[in-house]
């Protein structure tokens, strides 16, 4: 948890910076049957409306990962994200 607490406190001082920026969904690059309430889908919008950047999804939440890898979008869990810092 103190990982968690140091994440949101510096992603907390960036946006305070100006460093980050918010990001509204675009729910009609979704394929047409997916729910367009679903806050992973609000997520993969913005992540397939980056796709020509190539974005990675860092997460845990293993629906989202599958999610993710069928509209091809990278994504690594915090897990092994941490694994690979280490390194």
């Amino acid at each position: 948890q103190k990982k968690v607490q140091k994440a949101l406190k510096s992603i907390n001082h960036h946006i305070d910076n100006r460093d980050l920026r918010l990001e509204v969904a675009d729910l009609s690059l979704l394929p047409k049957d997916f729910n367009k309430r679903s806050p992973d889908n609000f997520i993969l919008s913005v992540l397939l409306k980056y796709s020509s950047e190539n974005p990675i999804l860092l997460t845990s939440d293993i629906g989202l990962q599958v999610k993710a890898k069928g509209l091809g979008i990278s994504n690594i869990s915090l897990k092994e994200f941490l694994r690979q810092t280490k390194a």
